[in-house]
């Protein structure tokens, strides 16, 4: 997700469209719900989406994996992912998990030697070192979704780190795109400054920019170096040792009961691919498969 060059167009593809629409006729309410995921792996497998239902909140995830498989196979194994949101902060809770999981992996790893005779390669592969361990990471952005029958309201609790974006239609209206986390958001830099995380931003030597249906242009994105020596493009995410720390970014939107409401959550190798002014109609109509 985050080591872009000029040759990965299209790096993973994951969509998670939630859509729900109520409307009431006399006395009788009638509810439908539609929770559709698509999600296309490419190159390095490391994206995790997934959907289930809290008591009668809806929750919708996306994680978009980068760097080394450390800490993205930890999240992809976990058997439990509804007991981490049912917490107030799904994110610290999932993380605990890396810190511990990544941890023993390391240890595990360090006790590894090689025995003459046997692949050197393969040895080599199941070595965990701590650069390793500083490059794994993962985005996550997350919706829960909370119907209120009683007073005909909806409470839409949205929470992200990283560049996987989110978006909002109600009505068919643009209401809401969450704010990006990358190097280039000077505002997340300050946040990295005053928590003494950050060391310097490094220009990368690929990237692209989508001008239109027919146009791409080369476009190098920056990088983000922490103290840590982690190079990454984006400035919040899980893994990484916590060095970006773990503070999601929070918004609550509330609509009414009768509206139509369609919330997507696309990973960056799909919202990059995108743009606003030739892709409106096609966000807000599109199923995710579609997508």
């Amino acid at each position: 997700m985050a080591e872009l060059t000029a040759t990965q167009l299209v790096i993973e593809e994951i969509i998670s469209e939630i859509e729900s629409r109520m409307s009431s006729e006399a006395n009788e309410v009638i509810t439908m719900k539609l929770i559709e995921t698509s999600i296309k792996q490419l190159c390095s497998q490391q994206d995790i989406v997934a959907t289930f239902t809290l008591d009668e909140e809806d929750v919708i995830l996306v994680m978009d994996g980068h760097g080394h498989n450390v800490a993205v196979d930890v999240l992809k194994n976990i058997t439990d992912l509804e007991e981490h949101f049912k917490k107030d902060d799904p994110a610290e809770s999932l993380q605990q998990v890396i810190d511990i999981e990544v941890d023993k992996k390391k240890k595990e790893s360090d006790l590894l030697t090689y025995i003459s005779g046997t692949s050197y390669r393969d040895y080599m592969k199941s070595k965990i070192s701590d650069k390793d361990v500083r490059s794994s990471g993962a985005t996550l952005s997350f919706a829960k979704i909370k119907r209120d029958l009683l007073s005909r309201s909806v409470k839409i609790s949205l929470e992200w780190l990283g560049d996987s974006p989110i978006i909002v239609f109600i009505n068919g209206e643009l209401v809401f795109e969450s704010e990006i986390h990358h190097a280039s958001n000077k505002t997340e830099i300050q946040r990295l400054q005053d928590k003494g995380a950050f060391k310097r931003i490094q220009a990368g030597s690929g990237g692209f920019n989508v001008i239109n249906h027919d146009t791409i242009e080369s476009k190098p994105g920056d990088y983000v170096v922490f103290t840590n020596n982690a190079q990454l493009a984006v400035t919040r995410s899980l893994g990484h040792e916590r060095i970006s720390g773990i503070e999601t970014q929070k918004q609550i939107i509330e609509c009414s009961i009768e509206d139509d409401v369609k919330i997507l959550i696309l990973s960056d190798g799909v919202g990059d691919m995108m743009t606003k002014s030739d892709d409106l109609e096609k966000l807000k109509l599109y199923s995710a498969s579609e997508l």
